[in-house]
């Protein structure tokens, strides 16, 4: 839009400058004959240069693919393009001119396009690019992109605005479409990885019932395996290897699409690690029949990275060039310093790779050959986990090949040491790894830290049965695979005694019948899983202590957080190294010990603590009686005063009756009778006002005549004010008022309390004076009461609990502290507010607002 800009304001500029010159040939038709010729000519000259631009603007105006118009600063069109009439569904210009954007528009449409214009020509700064919603009158929603500059006369004086928009509609549209595509791939890329994630977790636990035994065998001295039974024992290791380390590309494909892999750099003598590689690989290659070589350059030694990425990033190169070299071929690894970079490089002899097919070999899941009888088995992901692991780490690959000739990879890296010094200690030694695999893609993948299940101990395959009679620390495990709860009970067997679970409940059941000592549980688990086992132990007092190592087959960084969070004291993913297991389980048995050697030094502590949590209980109990005995004695105040008067003057009129002098006369036995019926009223208003605090339920609302309510409320007090002697007005000066939605008997309750508050507060021939007006808040019109008195005031330590439950400022025992907040809710539940000015000496007043019916409505 922004060549929209650049025509509008060169047409703004246009037409002043048009109407300027026009106004200018008129003025020289006008000059003295004498100088007719040099003022003919200037004539002709500028009606020439007029004649030219006003074609020009012609022709912008009349072929620009947008619609255009222009207005004076009324607002009113001056003209437009002919896309304009069309839309405008004026057709010409005379059905145009002189007519506003409600003409044109409609009323709807109109205020929001006005309010742009005005803006524009008021600041005379064009607007741009601003999207317009339009409602046409055949009910069709559209949207305008359009843009407005103002328009100026020859003194720069703004004097219209000029306007040209595109109809966006259909783009507007399609990008919702498209959004909505870009969410519907994203869910099922989302599906997809979280599919792959679980399914790579799911390999594990069997992978490590593969892979640990069969390591067991081949390297127990116990019992000799026949040239046959290992040959075969190994192939399957190796196939457990291959299958470990797909399982493990894939869940660092799903990190790096997730954005959660991390780079662990450290100081690594590449040359060193490549060559290590070389030669584990080089028994794999010479059965194949390959020549395997290595070339280092001298000047390369230490370099940043991170070991296990470029150890996996070395093993795909090299097991993707000896699975394509066919026998007597020639694979040659490179390693050497370039500027700022080192270069690893493996070069082949094998059959290259066509132009045409180069572009798939680093992207996820392809393969060069496709077809249903391909002589190499792969998934497409080596290459493609190399590249991005490469990038993760601020590198580059390569590829080089021509068909029959061979291929080479090569993978570029920083060098620069600066500002990567190593971030962690270097991995523990490795155990030898086996070097007698068929292929490169069997080579086994590097341990270092918990990953590893390469080398499990000797001792394990040879260790006894659990037992009933086996000493020890109690060890319960909990796995409901059966062989691999058979096999973590042989690894533990030696010094402890193995109990065995299938899942949480059953753990919970043998825990109820002899406590273990260190418990070591899987994590999903049918019935109960090890989470929720983790969180019953742990929320029991009593079993909160015994130490939970986790298993786990899911190794994300989030997973081991969360089964840290729920109180696993450690948590080992799946393949694991035996020899760790076994170790940790001895650290938990020791931090174990040490805990109940100090709980029990600390016994006489707990139990005086125990004791000091009693005392406090029962002081809080205490307190909590006293507080309910104010209450009641305050309540009994109150009841027993009505409750008296009641007593009282229906004694009097049965004693009369009783003695034979008959019923006093019809005004004594109104009087009484009058009497009777405020008091009983007052209690039925105490009992109600406690069950509608304790219930806390809405009440049904209707409109409500606000003075009517208060004469009600007014009438209603004037006994009680006659008894204080207190002169109770009502404001005469009350206008008009609007009607509010409420319930009626709790407005009219709300007024008793603030008015019987008042006339308590009141001293004797003083007055309090109830009084209404209109007052609106904004744009929400309401009515507000004032109750205002000259008794002695409150405090202002006592002002922000006026409105507690239960707090009066008057003497114990005659008063609830509910009135004020009954009234307080009742005014919070219909959306209004109360305040309460007061100073010691000066008086009070309670301003009570509500909104009227209208605005109450409206909300």
């Amino acid at each position: 839009m922004r060549r929209l800009y650049r025509l509008s304001a060169k047409i703004s500029r246009l037409l002043p400058a048009r109407r300027a010159r026009e106004g200018q040939a008129r003025t020289s038709r006008r000059a003295p004959p004498a100088e007719a010729p040099t003022g003919t000519a200037a004539l002709e000259r500028a009606q020439g240069t007029l004649d030219q631009q006003q074609a020009v603007l012609k022709y912008v105006i009349a072929n620009v693919p947008h619609a255009i118009f222009w207005k004076d600063r009324q607002g009113r069109f001056l003209g437009g393009n002919q896309n304009f009439l069309n839309d405008t569904n004026t057709k010409v210009l005379e059905n145009l001119v002189g007519k506003t954007d409600a003409d044109v528009w409609g009323s709807e449409n109109a205020e929001r396009f006005v309010s742009i214009d005005r803006e524009v020509m008021a600041g005379g700064v064009p607007i741009l690019d601003v999207e317009e919603p339009l409602l046409r009158p055949d009910g069709e929603r559209r949207v305008l992109l359009t843009s407005k500059v103002p328009i100026r006369d020859e003194r720069g004086e703004v004097t219209g605005i000029l306007g040209i928009y595109a109809d966006i509609t259909e783009r507007k549209r399609m990008e919702m479409e498209l959004q909505k595509a870009k969410e519907a791939a994203d869910a099922a890329a989302c599906a997809k990885g979280e599919f792959l994630t679980v399914m790579s977790h799911e390999l594990r636990t069997p992978l490590s019932l593969i892979l640990g035994p069969i390591e067991s065998l081949l390297s127990s001295r116990d019992e000799p395996l026949s040239p046959r039974v290992r040959a075969d024992l190994e192939l399957i290791q190796r196939s457990g290897r291959r299958l470990r380390r797909l399982v493990d590309d894939v869940l660092d494909h799903q990190k790096i699409e997730a954005g959660k892999m991390q780079l662990d750099w450290e100081a690594v003598d590449v040359g060193e690690l490549v060559a290590d590689m070389v030669e584990e690989a080089r028994p794999a290659a010479e059965r194949g029949g390959i020549d395997l070589s290595i070339h280092v350059d001298p000047e390369l030694r230490t370099v940043p990275a991170d070991r296990r990425k470029l150890e996996k990033i070395a093993l795909n190169l090299l097991g993707n060039a000896l699975k394509f070299t066919p026998p007597g071929g020639r694979v040659t690894v490179g390693l050497r310093a370039l500027d700022g970079v080192f270069e690893l490089s493996v070069e082949d002899t094998g059959p290259g790779i066509p132009e045409d097919r180069r572009h798939l070999l680093f992207q996820r899941f392809q393969q060069i050959d496709t077809s249903a009888t391909r002589k190499h088995e792969g998934t497409g992901i080596g290459l493609s986990l190399a590249k991005e692991l490469t990038v993760l780490m601020g590198g580059t690959v390569g590829v080089e090949s021509e068909p029959g000739v061979g291929s080479r990879f090569f993978v570029r890296l920083p060098r620069a040491v600066d500002g990567l010094a190593a971030r962690r200690a270097p991995c523990a030694p490795e155990p030898p790894r086996s070097r007698d695999g068929p292929g490169a893609s069997e080579i086994p993948a590097p341990s270092c830290g918990l990953g590893g299940f390469e080398a499990p101990a000797p001792a394990a395959a040879g260790a006894p049965s659990a037992g009933a009679d086996a000493e020890g620390p109690r060890v319960l495990v909990v796995e409901d695979n059966p062989d691999m709860r058979a096999y973590l009970a042989d690894i533990l067997s030696a010094g402890h005694e193995i109990v065995l679970a299938t899942n949480g409940r059953e753990a919970l059941e043998s825990i109820a019948e002899e406590r273990p000592d260190v418990i070591v549980s899987d994590v999903m688990m049918p019935e109960m899983d090890g989470f929720e086992l983790v969180r019953r132990l742990k929320g029991d007092p009593a079993l909160r202590d015994i130490p939970v190592l986790l298993l786990t087959a899911r190794a994300s960084g989030a997973e081991a957080v969360g089964g840290l969070d729920v109180g696993a004291d450690e948590y080992i993913s799946k393949p694991f190294d035996p020899m760790e297991l076994r170790a940790r389980v001895r650290a938990a048995e020791r931090l174990h010990r040490a805990y109940l050697d100090l709980a029990a030094k600390n016994r006489a502590l707990a139990a005086a603590l125990e004791r000091l949590s009693e005392t406090q209980q029962e002081l809080l109990h205490a307190g909590k009686m006293a507080a309910i005995g104010t209450l009641v004695a305050g309540l009994s105040h109150e009841m027993n005063n009505p409750v008296s008067a009641i007593l009282m003057n229906a004694q009097l009129l049965l004693r009369r009756h009783r003695k034979g002098h008959g019923l006093p006369d019809e005004a004594a036995i109104l009087k009484a009778l009058g009497t009777i019926e405020r008091q009983a009223n007052r209690c039925s208003d105490l009992v109600t006002a406690l069950l509608e605090y304790a219930r806390g339920k809405p009440i049904g609302r209707q409109p409500c005549d606000v003075q009517a309510a208060l004469r009600r409320a007014v009438d209603l007090s004037v006994p009680r004010a006659r008894e204080r002697r207190v002169r109770l007005e009502a404001d005469r000066t009350t206008p008009a008022l609007p009607e509010v939605l409420v319930n009626t008997s709790q407005l009219e309750s709300a007024l008793l309390n603030v008015i019987g508050n008042a006339l308590d507060a009141s001293a004797h021939d003083t007055a309090v004076v109830v009084g209404a007006r209109p007052l609106s808040r904004g744009d929400i019109r309401g009515v507000e009461i004032d109750v205002r008195d000259s008794g002695s005031g409150i405090r202002a330590e006592d002002l922000s609990r006026i409105f507690e439950p239960f707090f009066t400022t008057k003497p114990p025992g005659q008063g609830t502290g509910l009135g004020l907040s009954l009234t307080h809710r009742f005014i919070e539940e219909h959306h209004g507010s109360i305040r309460i000015e007061s100073e010691l000496g000066q008086g009070t007043t309670v301003r009570m607002w509500l909104p009227a019916l209208q605005a109450q409505g409206a909300e």
